[in-house]
């Protein structure tokens, strides 16, 4: 089985969306569930992790002048019903994490409850981009939620973006470093070790530093994702997004991507990752590539690559 374990869909039939459309970032193999389930037919994969979230919901704290640029154009396209018509139009395909979960907002908990109750296999957390870091005691009721309904989340810790002031002022300047930002995670975890909990983007560690006009890859970034996910054994990544360090020309396999997965198997092992891409942002190379890629991996020991590739996955959701 393959499941892609982080993924998106957007609305384009809403009115205006040939014209506004061009303005997202990266989606140029579509962002419809039209456009997706071919896809994954085409490769082989039958189930996906489809994550629903809302700019309205996560940018309050944002300027005006970022906040009025991002909702003009996403706003029409990223509504939590129509995730969850998709969802509901194909059970059998997509496993529905809900997000747009603000704790500065009241009845946050409350929404929460109910979208389990609706169905959502877990939950999706975007801690700095409400401003609030998995320390905040807000987030401790959100894993009492997790933890009575035995339901997993994935928490997108986005420290690649936590050097823009206006992304999440509360801390920015704040850490010197991801394992400094990561202690309270930690503390929270620590006290909730039967909630299952994935991490985003392979943790979020930034590879390459902004204006680098050689684009080097700091491989070496990886580590203290690593160090984190050894200290805690409820903690597993996926590696949503790995794919967009391949380059426009880069020759198959991947080198660039695949030495990402190779760094994290051999620092915690094949059995806690999840392949995803983070589509429609799928980059340069179309699923089939990638997943040939891993499949073809000379570092992965026999049964491995059908860990990430799906069984891992498989396995997260179990309760």
């Amino acid at each position: 089985m393959i499941i892609d374990s982080h993924l998106h869909v957007f609305d384009r039939g809403v009115g205006g969306a040939d014209e506004n459309f061009p303005l997202w970032p990266g989606t140029r193999w579509g962002a419809g569930p039209d456009d997706l389930l071919r896809q994954m037919d085409e490769a082989g994969i039958e189930k996906a992790f489809l994550i629903s979230y809302t700019p309205v919901d996560v940018m309050a704290h944002y300027p005006p002048e970022k906040r009025d640029h991002m909702i003009t154009v996403f706003q029409h396209y990223l509504t939590k019903d129509f995730f969850i018509r998709v969802w509901e139009q194909h059970p059998d395909r997509f496993c529905w994490f809900a997000d747009s979960i603000d704790p500065r907002v009241p009845g946050y908990l409350e929404r929460a409850a109910q979208d389990l109750d609706r169905g959502a296999a877990g939950l999706k957390l975007l801690p700095l981009f409400v401003d609030t870091e998995m320390g905040d005691p807000r987030w401790r009721p959100v894993f009492d939620l997790l933890r009575e309904r035995r339901r997993p989340c994935i928490i997108d810790l986005s420290w690649w973006y936590a050097d823009f002031p206006w992304f999440a002022p509360s801390v920015h300047g704040k850490y010197a470093s991801f394992t400094d930002y990561v202690q309270g995670l930690k503390r929270l975890i620590s006290d909730y070790p039967d909630v299952k909990v994935q991490l985003a983007h392979y943790g979020t560690p930034r590879l390459r530093d902004r204006g680098d006009p050689a684009r080097t890859l700091h491989y070496d970034r990886l580590q203290e994702p690593i160090d984190l996910l050894r200290d805690h054994p409820s903690l597993c990544l996926d590696l949503a997004a790995y794919q967009h360090v391949i380059g426009k020309d880069e020759p198959y396999p991947y080198g660039s991507a695949l030495k990402i997965l190779e760094i994290l198997a051999e620092g915690v092992g094949t059995d806690r990752i999840h392949w995803g891409t983070d589509w429609p942002y799928l980059g340069v190379q179309p699923y089939p590539e990638l997943i040939r890629a891993v499949r073809e991996a000379p570092f992965l020991k026999a049964g491995e690559a059908e860990k990430v590739l799906g069984l891992n996955a498989l396995k997260f959701l179990e309760p």
